[in-house]
């Protein structure tokens, strides 16, 4: 539910509408050039995998065609459609940070009901990942509203999730806590999965980089990286606390209005 903002909210309002613009100032001509030409090249490197994969399980369906073996063309057609899905996903993520990168999207910032968002949050993510894990609501404090991008919040957010769900043992439990304090209101993420190494903090939103203890866990590194741009975006400090084996943490700190 959106609501207007009152006029004594204004000022902050308008201090964090500044905040947000200023931070999306285009970017120097150099140091764009060589990003697009980072980023071009850590895209043809990740969509490589996916395509090589169909074109090795194609060949193998035309070999399994011939001999008239049906088991095994239904194991090639499986393993066909798991790297689309893969490289659709690739592609998605791919998109969506590059559109934050090129600084075409700007925020809507509006004040929401944060019971009514937390509750489509959770619908998303159980439509996304299954039902594997237990997510925990906690509303530290009485909450009435929240500003800020809704749709930026939520896409934090989703990735934030799916990565404690990813990078977690099935069955786990995920504390999703909310509260808020005279200028912040603060959402945090906390899992008991496989943790971050001290090596891998320095890289840890770089995109495309992927943690040393990740293993054969799928993904391609880019919800943390598109988690940074929104929350620089949107002006939220992010803070992760982590150790290795048993869980993390992140906590969003959203600047609010003076009440």
């Amino acid at each position: 539910m959106k609501k207007k903002i009152p006029n004594n909210k204004k000022k902050k309002v308008n201090k964090i509408l500044s905040a947000a613009k200023k931070n999306n100032k285009p970017p120097e001509s150099k140091a764009f050039k060589k990003l697009q030409y980072e980023f071009i090249s850590s895209v043809s490197h990740q969509l490589r995998t996916p395509l090589a994969e169909m074109q090795s399980s194609v060949d193998l369906l035309e070999l399994y065609t011939k001999n008239e073996n049906k088991s095994r063309q239904i194991q090639a057609v499986d393993k066909i459609k798991r790297s689309v899905n893969n490289l659709k996903d690739t592609i998605e993520q791919i998109a969506v940070l590059y559109k934050h990168e090129l600084k075409k999207q700007r925020p809507n910032f509006a004040l929401i009901d944060p019971r009514k968002f937390i509750n489509e949050l959770l619908d998303d993510i159980l439509m996304l990942t299954g039902s594997s894990h237990f997510i925990n609501v906690n509303f530290e404090t009485e909450i009435k509203q929240i500003f800020t991008d809704e749709i930026m919040l939520k896409q934090i957010l989703l990735n934030l999730l799916d990565n404690s769900i990813k990078f977690s043992p099935e069955g786990g439990q995920i504390q999703l806590s909310i509260k808020q304090n005279k200028k912040n209101v603060e959402i945090s993420v906390k899992d008991e999965g496989i943790g971050i190494t001290k090596s891998d903090y320095g890289k840890l939103y770089q995109p495309f980089y992927r943690g040393n203890n990740v293993g054969i866990i799928p993904g391609i590194g880019l919800g943390l990286a598109i988690v940074k741009k929104l929350t620089a975006i949107l002006k939220v400090k992010i803070e992760c606390y982590s150790q290795t084996g048993r869980g993390t943490e992140f906590i969003l700190k959203i600047p609010q209005p003076s009440q």
